[in-house]
């Protein structure tokens, strides 16, 4: 029941094989491939396509990648419809690494790189399914190499692919196909995914030294109440002498902790899973965050770190020409604090009112006055786009700041906690 497609514009094959790897060369289309690539053997392909005639034709092919076997069948006025590799395929079991926004990105810079080059989105994406990426980034591929073969865009196709990726990264890509800038969209979608990648980095490689300071702190607590009270507690009930009511509260609890260890184990087991579980429930956590953002030092860096990644989406979105109230809206949605989320959404309402964005900020109290300043100045001049960066670039450093100064009190309170408890 499928139509046959017009026919594939006349290519002339190559006289030599000298030519045909010096055009191969030579030609700003070709994808970047690396030296195991070049030296691999061919592999063989099945393919199911229309000629020049319309009428169908399938069989079997050898070529260095699926790039190839397309350029191999174009050269023959083969219009593909379905190519597949008919080498094994990569076995997934409990030791396949988790795909990880990392693989995302990385392949879409490899995709950014073709569009720039001047390859159509069609080849790049038969490209990128040979790539060797992660497994399931090579399938979803695939399949957006199918969807576009039957008519879809890019944008709807990279939507139904099954890859976990944000909503403004899929509004970026539709923009950038309305505009005509595709590889700039995907630039600003992957910049904007590696600035979220690199604060999230930096925060767990500063909270790892606190986090075994804490952990060996409790260990070695639990040690001396598990094995080294017990061992006083025997020698001192036998005496005579009364207690202080702190040493005999002390004895008792290490005497306990010694006799009822799997008990403690179990009851530490139960509480981590039980906190881990509670935190995973959507108003546990905005109520824990929205506390966490009125304290003294954290407030601020969670803050400042919010709105950092606020001026940073909406810098992106209203550089694709993406429409300014769904830029609010997709900006708005990357917050992680409620109270934030709460408040620009009545930002929004009064810039869908007819009020302009500095004036709504101004009103909600959202941004400090150098936000609001630069916001302004956007607005007058048309470079709104920059002038967010730049205001996202300045929370960035404050924000990096604040965490300093956070961790600077967490690794001295954890020791005077530590050494209490010891003291004790």
């Amino acid at each position: 029941n499928l139509t046959p497609p017009p026919a594939a514009p006349h290519l002339e094959p190559p006289a030599t094989q000298q030519n045909q790897e010096q055009s191969t060369t030579m030609t700003p289309s070709m994808p970047p491939q690396s030296p195991r690539r070049r030296n691999s053997t061919t592999m063989k392909f099945a393919y199911q396509g229309f000629d020049a005639q319309g009428e169908p034709q399938s069989g079997l092919l050898e070529a260095a990648n699926k790039l190839e076997a397309l350029r191999e069948l174009q050269a023959k006025n083969i219009t593909p419809i379905e190519v597949n590799s008919l080498e094994s395929k990569r076995k997934t079991g409990i030791f396949t690494p988790a795909l990880t926004s990392q693989h995302i990105a990385q392949a879409l810079h490899e995709l950014t790189r073709l569009i720039e080059s001047e390859v159509s989105i069609a080849e790049s994406i038969e490209a990128m399914t040979d790539a060797g990426h992660h497994e399931k980034i090579d399938l979803a591929f695939t399949g957006i190499a199918r969807a576009l073969q039957h008519g879809e865009s890019f944008s709807e196709a990279l939507a139904n692919s099954g890859l976990p990726l944000p909503n403004y990264l899929l509004h970026l890509v539709k923009a950038g196909e309305l505009t005509g800038d595709l590889a700039g969209a995907l630039k600003r979608a992957q910049s904007k995914m590696e600035y979220d990648e690199r604060t999230a980095n930096e925060l767990r490689n500063a909270l790892i030294y606190p986090a075994i300071l804490v952990v060996a702190g409790l260990a070695a607590v639990l040690l001396m109440f598990i094995v080294v009270v017990p061992k006083f507690s025997g020698m001192l009930t036998k005496s005579s002498v009364d207690l202080p009511w702190l040493a005999s509260a002390v004895l008792t609890t290490g005497t306990w902790f010694n006799a009822h260890w799997d008990i403690l184990l179990a009851g530490l087991a139960i509480s981590a899973i039980t906190g881990i579980s509670a935190l995973r429930q959507p108003r546990l956590r905005d109520s824990l965050t929205n506390w966490l953002a009125r304290l003294p030092v954290i407030g601020r860096w969670l803050n400042e770190t919010d709105m950092a990644s606020w001026s940073y989406t909406l810098s992106a979105m209203l550089g694709c020409k993406v429409d300014l109230l769904t830029a609010l809206t997709l900006s708005t949605n990357s917050m992680r604090i409620p109270r934030r989320r709460i408040a620009m959404q009545e930002v929004i309402r009064l810039v869908r009112s007819g009020k302009s964005v500095s004036t709504a900020l101004a009103e909600t109290h959202t941004l400090n006055r150098t936000g609001i300043n630069l916001v302004k100045v956007g607005e007058r001049t048309g470079r709104a786009a920059e002038m967010l960066s730049s205001l996202a670039s300045l929370y960035e450093e404050n924000s990096k700041n604040r965490m300093k100064k956070l961790l600077a009190l967490i690794e001295p309170l954890a020791i005077l906690l530590i050494g209490t408890s010891i003291g004790v």
